[in-house]
């Protein structure tokens, strides 16, 4: 059986599918809790409702060239997976390549909480942006 993450990453093509697999509160960061207007995968999204609106703003930023899961390490109650991807970005025309991670909770073998990691400074040179983080580490 696949896992959670698995799951969850495989059914980006169908939001019905993808909010099944997360909790009602479920907790989602597109890589930075900040908000910033000229990066709209990045923020905090709650719920099944949340995990389609971070879907559909991916699929607005980006047209995926290529998505690969490396590696998955899960148990009951947490998990991470590793890999790569190359994205097309919609706005400029630009490659996005960078390697991932994410960082996930789950309960009753749902998605309770979702971290994505990736290069943001890739990220920021494929959108010809350049934000600067507002965030700490406690």
């Amino acid at each position: 059986m696949a896992s959670i993450i698995q799951r969850f990453l495989s059914n980006f093509g169908d939001l019905e599918v993808v909010k099944t697999l997360v909790t009602p509160d479920a907790r989602f960061v597109g890589v930075r809790e900040n908000i910033y207007e000229e990066l709209p995968i990045y923020g905090i999204y709650y719920g099944p409702e949340g995990a389609e609106a971070f879907i559909t703003n991916l699929r607005a930023a980006f047209d995926t060239q290529a998505f690969y899961v490396d590696h998955v390490i899960e148990t009951k109650s947490e998990g991470a997976a590793f890999g790569r991807f190359e994205h097309l970005v919609r706005h400029t025309g630009r490659l996005f390549r960078s390697h991932w991670a994410v960082r996930c909770t789950f309960v009753g073998q749902k998605i309770a909480s979702y971290h994505f990691y990736e290069d943001t400074a890739a990220l920021e040179e494929a959108l010809e942006v350049r934000t600067e983080s507002k965030e700490q580490i406690v």
